[in-house]
């Protein structure tokens, strides 16, 4: 009887053994990512995935470091100033990225076991070939032909890496974006065929439209793929608003979305692509009046990993709305003088986010100025904050410029940036002499 009662704790143990095993199988191991700079020239390297920019801070000695979690296999960049290198990273991933600061390009070496530096090597050495425009003008038959024989070709190269030998995982995601880069060709010859033949009669007929839902596969391998998931978001478009005209952005937004709801089965793909589409509609325009796309989200996106990220971009909206406090900054004039927003309280406070090498930015400092010329008399100070990478180009423009108002070095990547969703320059912010902010895009 004791024998019988062991024997069924044994069993037990076993089944609960294999069901905890089970469920560490499903856990993805973190990515773990080292950077080594010499000569560095800026504070912060910047890695680019999906609809995330993570900002790694370096530090005296040129070191940063940073754990990626819940990541399964994703093409990402790696941005050092405004240069940049194409790399993969899947989960389980021990990468060392190292380069001198004065000349990245040249100098970035990539380290990760297996051999995945080959995989580094192809991403920036292999270019997708690009479908000329002029073949627009071919009958759709034709061009199809065209586009496919393209794709043929990027594929051939890309086997001849042998890259199934270091990371089968990248071969599938690879071979989808070579996919789908050229499936967006076609489905672009519904736009671009009537201009470049000139031919103002044409209208996109069944083949057209067959040939666009041919590619319009659900795949749960590819979903993590900015090449796939523009395709499928782009088909949400086109079948799911009908008409655009007299369309909003947000009514777009939840035309696409209802579209994914009814039309897609996949379940990962469902949520995925109800992210991304909720995600750039808040990044873009704002969480004011979108308790429909609310709705649509927290019903349907049920991941966790998925709500975070969602949580995050509108949490940083949230942060930056008219009345509340504005993100600090720390910022350097010529003489090396620190300053944060505290700083500039009492006044309102116009920000120019600005860099030297920004064409507009340059072209619009006289208007600035004069623009500052009619307010001197009026409760208001003017600072312009540089986002070039080096200081050096700042000071020189600065003195070379006679420029006027509160000159400031700010750096890259800044959190006054992202907060204020300032990703192109030039980039205009008032605050509240309380230091609220009154309007993030002016």
């Amino acid at each position: 009887m004791e024998m019988m009662r062991m024997s069924k704790y044994l069993k037990g143990l076993l089944v609960m053994g294999a069901l905890w095993m089970g469920g560490i199988a499903q856990l993805r191991a973190d990515i773990q990512l080292t950077v080594d700079v010499t000569n560095k020239t800026a504070s912060a390297v910047a890695v680019v995935y999906q609809t995330t920019i993570v900002e790694i801070p370096l530090d005296d000695s040129g070191h940063g470091s940073h754990t990626f979690q819940h990541i399964d296999a994703v093409h990402a960049d790696l941005y050092y100033g405004m240069d940049n290198k194409k790399f993969f990273m899947e989960e389980g991933d021990r990468i060392h990225i190292s380069f001198d600061g004065a000349n990245f390009k040249e100098t970035v070496k990539f380290e990760a076991p297996g051999g995945k530096d080959k995989i580094f090597k192809y991403l920036n050495q292999v270019t997708l070939l690009d479908v000329p425009e002029d073949k627009m003008a071919l009958p759709f038959n034709d061009f199809v032909a065209y586009v496919e024989k393209r794709e043929e070709s990027m594929l051939r190269i890309f086997k001849a890496w042998k890259l199934d030998e270091v990371s089968p995982r990248f071969v599938t995601v690879e071979t989808g974006r070579i996919r789908y880069a050229y499936a967006s060709s076609i489905m672009m010859y519904a736009v671009g065929h009537p201009f470049v033949a000139k031919d103002s009669t044409y209208r996109p007929d069944k083949a057209y439209y067959d040939e666009v839902r041919k590619y319009a596969v659900e795949d749960e391998d590819l979903v993590g793929l900015k090449e796939y998931r523009e395709y499928m978001k782009e088909v949400a478009r086109m079948f799911g608003c009908g008409n655009e005209e007299g369309k909003t952005p947000y009514d777009r937004t939840l035309c696409m979305m209802n579209y994914v709801v009814d039309s897609i089965k996949d379940d990962k793909v469902k949520q995925t692509l109800l992210n991304v589409l909720a995600i750039e509609q808040v990044e873009q325009y704002g969480i004011k009046d979108i308790d429909e796309l609310l709705n649509l989200h927290n019903t349907y996106v049920t991941d966790p990993v998925l709500q975070a990220a969602f949580k995050e971009k509108y949490d940083a909206w949230d942060l930056v709305r008219p009345g509340y406090p504005s993100p600090d900054f720390r910022a350097l004039d010529a003489d090396g003088k620190s300053y944060s927003v505290a700083d500039f309280k009492g006044k309102y406070l116009y920000i120019d986010l600005w860099a030297t090498w920004c064409g507009p930015c340059r072209r619009e400092v006289p208007f600035l100025k004069q623009l500052e010329d009619e307010s001197k008399d009026r409760n208001i100070t003017f600072l312009s904050l540089s986002t070039d990478s080096r200081k050096a180009d700042w000071l020189k423009m600065v003195k070379d410029q006679k420029m006027t108002g509160v000159q400031l070095f700010l750096g890259t990547g800044r959190r006054i940036q992202t907060a204020n969703k300032a990703d192109g320059i030039p980039h205009f912010i008032l605050l509240h002499p309380e230091r609220k902010e009154v309007n993030n895009n002016m």
